[in-house]
């Protein structure tokens, strides 16, 4: 199957033009305004500390470098990214696609909260590739864009789960594999639809217990302020999303983006081109899943305490009767080690986990992602 722009997994057609202290005035400015009405200390005390880091520059840090790497990157030749996908079924705007492949069913379940062609990226940088060399036929969710807000609850059951139960009447008990917030998704769905329909669940970079994380802090101290701003939204809109990732880690882009000025390999530089592209291509978040997502998870931490329940149905491992597999990322930013341990304790079946020396997006499109992922997860799924 060749490589080619897909209208559901579009590539972003944008270019940096702004360095990333640019792009944070529309944040700064919502944060001014949110300050002058509330005056909260615990807030400035935050604001106070992210300026001493940005006037702190790094002796790592080279703006001729940076700026040399901005450039390249709005020069760097765009060619075809992600596969034309067949639509297997719909339902609302969620789509389930057939990503290729004509063996046991496996579906990949993103997160809602970046695109996910990231499971698909580039040509030796993606899983849908390797698992489909493996011999596995591979279906890939696509969340669609959000146009009347939904909750997770609805996500869950009026969407997932119909697509994930026409893909086992098709093929037979499916192979679930959910990464980051889809695996939250995925763990939700096996638990509600049992074994005849999800047969096996792989879980990667997930979060369980939410304390161990920066945002769980914040979401702490934010919560009166963040939660009746929410409550007016219809959509957290992709910017908001993109300052707030790149406030945990502010040097991170920079040094990213010099590494790539300095890049000699041009098959490497047309993944990372690939990458830089993906990371701008921001997704939209329903406000209502974004309201609990927060406050729900991060700042209640109801999945741990066995308090997260869809349907009615109390979310947890503790109720899986099906193989499971884990991999646990070991320098993530965004899930630390800590917050994906205690879901392995908390699991009583069939339990394999892998411990991944990567990141979180490395994990599924790094250096080392065939042998952090690819490798692991099939011959996991192989033991059937």
């Amino acid at each position: 199957m060749s490589w080619q722009s897909s209208q559901a997994f579009k590539p972003y057609e944008g270019l940096y033009g702004r360095t990333p202290l640019e792009q944070s005035r529309p944040l700064a400015a919502m944060t001014a305004a949110v300050l002058a009405a509330s005056q909260k200390p615990v807030v400035e005390e935050a604001l106070r500390q992210l300026h001493t880091q940005l006037d702190s520059i790094p002796s790592d840090i080279n703006w001729f470098e940076f700026q040399h790497g901005v450039a390249r990157l709005g020069m760097a030749p765009r060619a075809a990214k992600q596969r034309r996908y067949t639509p297997l079924s719909s339902s609302g705007r969620a789509t389930l696609y057939e990503a290729g492949g004509d063996g046991p069913p496996v579906v990949l379940i993103p997160s809602m909260v970046n695109r996910g062609y990231i499971l698909d990226l580039h040509p030796g940088h993606s899983l849908v590739e390797a698992l489909i060399a493996q011999g596995y036929r591979v279906l890939l969710m696509d969340w669609g864009e959000p146009a009347s807000p939904l909750t997770l609850e609805t996500i869950i059951s009026a969407h997932l789960e119909p697509l994930l139960r026409h893909a086992a009447g098709l093929y037979g008990p499916v192979a679930a594999f959910g990464y980051c917030m889809g695996g939250l998704l995925a763990l939700a769905a096996a638990v509600r639809l049992g074994p005849d329909i999800v047969g096996r669940l792989a879980l990667a970079a997930m979060p369980w217990d939410f304390s161990p994380t920066a945002s769980a802090t914040h979401m702490h101290h934010g919560r009166t302020i963040l939660e009746p701003w929410l409550a007016s939204q219809s959509v957290l809109p992709p910017s908001v999303l993109a300052h707030y990732f790149w406030m945990l880690d502010p040097w991170g882009p920079i040094r990213r983006i010099i590494a790539y000025g300095k890049e000699t390999d041009p098959q490497r530089l047309a993944y990372l081109t690939a990458l830089e592209d993906w990371l701008a291509d921001g997704l939209a978040l329903d406000a209502p899943i974004a309201r609990e997502m927060l406050f729900d998870w991060y700042a209640d931490n109801r999945t741990l305490k066995g308090n997260w329940q869809v349907g009615g149905t109390a979310i947890t491992p503790k109720t899986l009767r099906i193989p499971l597999w884990v991999a646990i990322t070991q320098n993530d930013v965004l899930v630390p080690t800590a917050c994906s341990l205690p879901f392995i304790g908390q699991a009583t079946g069939s339990l394999q986990v892998h411990m991944a020396q990567a990141g979180h997006v490395g994990l599924v499109c790094g250096r080392r992602a065939a042998e952090q992922l690819y490798t692991p997860l099939g011959n996991w799924l192989k033991h059937r």
